[in-house]
């Protein structure tokens, strides 16, 4: 019940108790004493209708699900989406790419559950230097631009750091297992509002997504999640592979969902 509602019964039950009170003793009482009671009880009304009134314009605020509710909500729309362009940065840290080369960020878009073509920003461990590749999926078949000719060499799926295959599938069941969700915040991500999601993911549960993770290790993750239930941005603290070197830090960033291009 709302203090309006409340104090709106009180007022009604005191002016009652006044108007019985003077009625019990209207045949005796001098009239100017009956003044003061009448007095009493105009003042008494005013009250009584601000009191009527806030109960009626507060409106009790909405019940908020649960972060684990959200997350349930954003796993299952996650789960349906089969096409997206993605962005994987770091704010610290970086993610081994093949031998001798690191990943700084890569852009890219999944096409159904097994075709994706990624954009890499590279660094040259040995010369210190920047260098763009381009990573072509198809299958279970992928090409890598030579970092030298440019032209695409053949390798494993299993060779690169991460697994697109049925990604939206793969991003389901990594909030699935948040552990301990909690609310962190409101931001908005590429013009959406979005509740921040924080809790702790374990090394296996990101396997699906990065092979190479060690299952023993744990994470901190926040989750954005929108108003339209889309994973809008993901951000992985802590060790995931057993060479990195901590702090790491990786985000990963989602837009324009399935073919109605969602922004």
């Amino acid at each position: 019940m709302s203090f309006g509602l409340r104090g709106a019964i009180w007022y009604t039950r005191l002016a009652a108790l006044a108007a019985h009170f003077l009625a019990r003793r209207k045949g005796r009482l001098h009239m100017g004493r009956r003044r003061v009671y009448v007095g009493f009880l105009r003042l008494l009304l005013p009250a009584l209708m601000l009191g009527v009134l806030a109960s009626c314009g507060a409106p009790a605020p909405e019940d908020q699900p649960s972060p684990q509710d959200r997350l349930d909500e954003a796993a299952a729309r996650i789960g349906q989406v089969t096409s997206l362009d993605f962005t994987l940065g770091h704010e610290q840290g970086v993610t081994p790419l093949v031998s001798g080369i690191v990943l700084q960020q890569a852009e890219g878009t999944v096409e159904g559950p097994d075709r994706a073509t990624v954009d890499v920003e590279a660094l040259v461990a040995f010369t210190n230097s920047y260098i763009e590749m381009s990573i072509v999926i198809e299958g279970e078949s992928a090409t890598m631009s030579d970092p030298l000719s440019g032209n695409p060499v053949p390798v494993a799926t299993s060779e690169l750091p991460f697994n697109l295959h049925s990604l939206g599938i793969t991003l389901s069941g990594i909030l699935r297992a948040v552990t301990g969700p909690a609310y962190a915040g409101d931001e908005t991500v590429d013009g959406v509002a979005s509740k921040v999601i924080a809790g702790s993911i374990s090394g296996a549960a990101i396997q699906p997504l990065i092979p190479g993770a060690d299952a023993g290790l744990s994470q901190d993750i926040e989750v954005w999640v929108g108003v339209d239930d889309l994973t809008r941005k993901v951000r992985i603290t802590g060790k995931v592979l057993a060479s990195d070197e901590e702090p790491v830090i990786r985000v990963l960033s989602f837009r324009n969902f399935d073919s109605a291009r969602v922004p």
